[in-house]
């Protein structure tokens, strides 16, 4: 049993494989390895919320995806409803469709305001000068935050995003239009975004660094940067603008969905790579200087694609075109509202129980209370035990430590358990599962590629591949490299600013590479499988969205 605990139903067990007919891994959202910590959080509260947020939503052929655990690292499948339930399911489905359909943008903007209502009290909170029973309460309202958040990113998940899938399987039946096709990324593209604007904010920084004529600091290492602009008149000035930028963006981790990585709240030069980045490209957002030429082409493309439609069927296919975008936009605008903050009001309150637990001697470090579960701290801090999780901190430490040396085996860590046939099935049944999971849609050796993908954004470039594993890696991207790596997700999205072109072995259509990648104007090929395995740092590709084929170029 994964970290001793012997009542985990987070692991795929004998009985999973019997009753579900294939899981997938998906490096996307739990790869680097979760801590023993966030487990709790990931396959605990999120896939209940998961459930509830399907549940209310009802979809009719599915309960929403399912994570477990397979040698420390995640992998999904769909939850499968009861036969005699569907009807009823489905009945209340079409009910609630109906509402999201005349105004999907509404309904995300409803819940952002929800998000934004339960960070809100959390946000101006001085933790360390919380009562060692204050602090426990605390714990406690963080899992309520965590829980009440992801019922809320689920309901938004499971109202909007089905419905781009029902867009696709119409636009197939009645214009022909398959979802790998370019046409159908310039259709939905939807540039207007929170998150979006977040980076636009680090290409301002980068933009004044410039103008300021302060880049020469900027050749310093990160830790360095921000003590040498204090040292300089018109670096402060350049500071005041770098706080006020994180008096409002200031809440992002390293990595998304973790609590171990460092963000910026409490590592401000964390930022510094990111603009580094920006400089080097000139302080240019590639949205906000595309954002009126890509709204225009889209919209002639619109009218051009609506006059093939059957008059009687155009007035849906016109709303569920507008659903599609919405999709995008909830994908990425969720992040900001909900996940960063969440994720980063969790890291504040469990290092300062790790603080509190390295005075009483209950733990030797402040980050070994990421191999402990949320009822251990709870315990500790309330008991102060010296000395009691010292050994077991240990033990799941060498556990996790080896989970995370399987990562880059695929004989170890397949891509699939069970039969990878079932998986078209299973898209077909809950389309949401798309957000991860695709099918390379051709067999490369035959079509001479290296690798083929089953998503992705259009266009065609040539360049230097480079290999990102995760996020510690991000300062290894350079300008106009093509990134290759497991996967992406919100914390990404700064990279997309400056490489020209991306590669993923996971995702799917509605997945966060796919979605920022056509946002960006970037040609990507993502569900690939294997592209990870078979480029390397320094080939030269090809990468051809239109067709979703990469290939080695010498």
């Amino acid at each position: 049993m994964h970290y001793g605990r012997t009542q985990m139903p987070w692991e795929i067990t004998d009985y999973d494989l019997e009753h579900y007919p294939v899981w997938v891994r998906t490096p996307a959202h739990t790869e680097p390895v979760m801590t023993p910590l966030y487990c709790e959080f990931w396959y605990g509260y999120m896939v209940d919320g998961i459930r509830r947020g399907c549940g209310k939503n009802s979809l009719p052929t599915t309960l929403g995806y399912f994570w477990k655990l397979y040698k420390g690292h995640g992998y999904l499948t769909r939850g499968i409803p009861l036969t005699e339930e569907i009807p009823q399911r489905e009945a209340k489905y079409r009910e609630k469709m109906a509402e999201i359909i005349e105004d999907p943008f509404g309904y995300a903007d409803k819940l952002f305001v929800k998000f934004d209502e339960l960070m809100a009290p959390f946000s101006k909170m001085n933790i360390e000068q919380l009562s060692r029973e204050e602090l426990i309460d605390h714990i406690h309202d963080i899992i309520d935050l965590h829980i009440k958040s992801i019922a809320h990113y689920f309901d938004g998940w499971f109202a909007i995003t089905p419905l781009p899938g029902l867009f696709q399987q119409l636009a197939g039946d009645l214009a022909g239009l398959e979802p790998t096709d370019p046409l159908y990324s310039k259709l939905t593209i939807s540039t207007g975004n929170p998150l979006y604007q977040s980076n636009s904010g680090i290409a301002d920084l980068a933009r004044l660094a410039l103008d300021l004529k302060l880049d020469k600091y900027f050749k310093l290492s990160d830790k360095d940067v921000l003590k040498a602009l204090e040292q300089d008149e018109v670096g402060k000035k350049w500071l005041n603008s770098m706080d006020k930028f994180l008096e409002i963006n200031k809440w992002k981790l390293l990595r998304m969905y973790e609590f171990c990585e460092p963000g910026w709240y409490d590592k401000p030069a964390l930022l510094v790579a990111d603009i580094k980045r920006y400089m080097e490209v000139g302080g240019v957002h590639k949205i906000d200087e595309d954002r009126d030429k890509k709204k225009e082409e889209r919209d002639s493309l619109t009218k051009e694609f609506l006059s093939k439609i059957p008059e009687a069927q155009r007035g849906l296919m016109e709303k569920l075109l507008v659903c599609s975008r919405a999709a995008n936009y909830w994908s990425e605008g969720s992040a900001w509202h909900g996940e960063f903050k969440r994720m980063a009001f969790g890291r504040r309150c469990f290092i300062e129980c790790g603080k509190r637990l390295v005075q009483d001697g209950a733990i030797e470090k402040v980050d070994d209370i990421f191999m402990l579960f949320t009822d251990e701290i709870i315990s500790t801090l309330g008991n102060r035990e010296k000395g009691r999780y010292i050994q077991l901190i240990n033990e799941r430490k060498k556990e996790w430590e080896g989970y995370k040396a399987l990562t880059q085996k695929q004989d170890e860590i397949p891509s699939f358990l069970g039969d990878p046939n079932q998986i078209p099935e299973m898209l077909r049944l809950d389309p949401t599962l798309s957000v991860s999971i695709s099918q390379p849609k051709e067999n490369a050796e035959k079509v001479g590629a290296l690798c083929v993908g089953g998503a992705g954004s259009p266009g065609i470039v040539e360049g230097v591949a480079r290999v990102i594993w995760d996020e510690t890696h991000f300062d290894e991207i350079k300008k106009g490299e093509i990134m290759v790596c497991p996967m992406t997700s919100a914390t990404w999205t700064p990279l997309f600013g400056i490489i020209k072109a991306l590669v993923c072995d996971s995702g799917g259509s509605l997945s966060h590479p796919v979605i920022v990648s056509r946002e960006y104007g970037l040609p990507a090929v993502v569900g690939t499988g294997d592209a990870t395995q078979k480029i390397q740092t320094g080939d030269k590709l090809r990468v051809d969205g239109d067709l979703l084929r990469v290939y080695k170029i010498s």
